[in-house]
């Protein structure tokens, strides 16, 4: 017959108090690295002309945080409409970052154009990058001239098969993504998602 007897710690209570600490400790060490891990795995997924939106410094992401409201009024006005907002509208509904404020003036008083049905274009008076809004499609699409030597016209992709004066020719024209590369442009990528999908074309 087998005698079976229990064996008791004398250290039960020190033991359980280090085994709550490493698994607490475990806890932590996976809390913290894996926001790392994941920075890391959208750094490996950017290509080389884009850039997280948490990579950029504050005045960048002011004017950005702008263009996002901006964006949302623009594909509104477009979809109840059918048509683009001028600029001359955009700054008298005081939209920002078209509306000449204090805010358009500490950043640098952008003059925007409206250079192809959907896609604004900045150029500022007082040095610094332009910035480019595509609203043509519901998706964000955000790029960055840092160097701002780019002439307007260089990318812009017209639809040379389209009719002459019609409105499926004005409808066509939009941005050369390769242009805007080659450029040195910057695409800003808001999510992971978004960058899977890939806007430059």
């Amino acid at each position: 017959m087998i005698i079976q007897q229990p064996v008791v710690s004398e250290n039960k209570s020190h033991e359980g108090q280090w085994i709550a600490f490493l698994c607490a400790l475990i806890l932590m060490l996976g809390a913290l690295l894996l926001p790392y891990n994941s920075v890391n795995h959208q750094h490996n997924n950017l290509q080389a002309h884009q850039v997280l939106i948490t990579d950029l410094a504050p005045p960048p992401l002011s004017m950005i945080a702008e263009l996002r409201l901006a964006h949302e009024e623009i594909r509104y006005f477009y979809e109840v409409n059918q048509s683009w907002l001028p600029i001359a509208q955009l700054e008298e509904d005081w939209i920002a970052p078209f509306v000449k404020d204090k805010s358009w003036t500490h950043q640098g008083e952008h003059q925007w154009s409206l250079i192809a049905p959907g896609i604004y274009q900045s150029n500022p008076a007082q040095g610094g990058p332009r910035y480019l809004l595509n609203s043509q499609d519901q998706d964000l699409d955000i790029w960055i001239d840092f160097k701002n030597t780019t002439p307007q016209a260089s990318i812009i992709k017209v639809n040379v098969n389209a009719e002459v004066n019609s409105d499926v020719k004005a409808q066509s024209n939009t941005i050369d993504n390769t242009s805007l590369i080659k450029a040195g442009w910057t695409q800003v990528v808001f999510e992971l998602e978004q960058n899977a999908s890939d806007h430059a074309h």
